[in-house]
């Protein structure tokens, strides 16, 4: 099991040490997460930074079947780490709108049944 400040140091030292985000990303995301949870509900949750500290857009995917305590009674299980680009805003914003649209298709019970990467792959091809 992992916190979610574990969860936040173990991805952004992974992001950092491929030099995919800026030095300032994680104190962004952590700041970003004590100011508004980024718990969509149903499981899920999508932190972001504050600002635009990648050097390019991504999602960074984590499942975590045993949950992670996301506060306020909340438990993750599927976390989306979005780092945004400068570049890619505009775009980019379209990735926060998606997973909004996920949440209200009910997509999130289908999401939740993921238990590695190459079914949540099936799943993303399917649009279901």
């Amino acid at each position: 099991p992992l916190s979610q400040r574990q969860l936040f140091a173990r991805v952004c030292d992974q992001l950092e040490h491929e030099g995919l985000v800026e030095q300032d990303f994680r104190a962004s995301l952590q700041e970003r997460e004590s100011i508004v949870s980024t718990m969509l509900g149903e499981g899920i949750a999508l932190p972001h930074s504050l600002g635009l500290l990648a050097r390019r857009t991504l999602v960074y995917t984590v499942l975590a079947p045993q949950g992670i305590d996301w506060g306020n009674g909340e438990i993750a299980t599927l976390i989306f780490v979005l780092a945004i680009s400068k570049a890619d805003y505009e775009e980019a914003m379209g990735l926060y709108d998606l997973f909004l649209a996920l949440m209200n298709e009910k997509a999130s019970k289908n999401l939740l049944a993921c238990r590695d990467f190459a079914s949540f792959k099936a799943l993303a091809r399917t649009g279901s």
